[in-house]
């Protein structure tokens, strides 16, 4: 007999009591869309949060290469994960861009939404703060990652 699953609980939500988490969830909107979909691009204005229910969102930075343009998808997000963090980070410009790399369902939560209620409720606000910071810092150890490993294949290319 199949284990029947838990709900999503995103990240973001870590620690933060149920009622909090259902009055969040309901200044929200969720919002469908298709495989291949611009979320957004680079260097656009974050107002919105979105936190993925379902799918795939891959987060993408343009690379110029002989005049042609490329994205190279930096790190994938499944479900439960947050994108455009930079709404709530100034100067609420976004670092990367998005696509959809399946069909995707996501809730999206303004920054004005967002303070208003912190403002209610601090404790809340500090948790989901103290969630956000986790998920930044695990996105530059990621890119960390993948500069040491440019690093590294640069050196080893030229000592060859």
């Amino acid at each position: 007999m199949d284990k029947v699953q838990p709900p999503l609980r995103p990240v973001i939500f870590e620690d933060i009591p149920r009622e909090a988490v259902e009055e969040l969830s309901s200044r929200g909107r969720e919002v469908s869309f298709q495989a291949g979909h611009k979320l957004f691009e680079r260097d656009r204005v974050a107002d919105e949060l979105m936190i993925v229910q379902d799918g795939v969102v891959d987060l993408v930075f343009p690379v110029e290469i002989l005049s042609v343009t490329r994205e190279v998808t930096m790190e994938s997000v499944r479900a439960g994960g947050v994108v455009a963090w930079s709404s709530l980070v100034g100067p609420h410009r976004l670092t990367l861009g998005a696509r959809c790399a399946s069909q995707c369902v996501l809730t999206c939560l303004r920054r004005d939404d967002l303070h208003a209620f912190f403002e209610t409720d601090p404790q809340t606000g500090y948790l989901f703060m103290r969630n956000l910071a986790g998920v930044v810092g695990r996105r530059l150890q990621a890119m960390q990652a993948m500069w040491v490993h440019e690093l590294q294949a640069t050196a080893t290319r030229r000592m060859e």
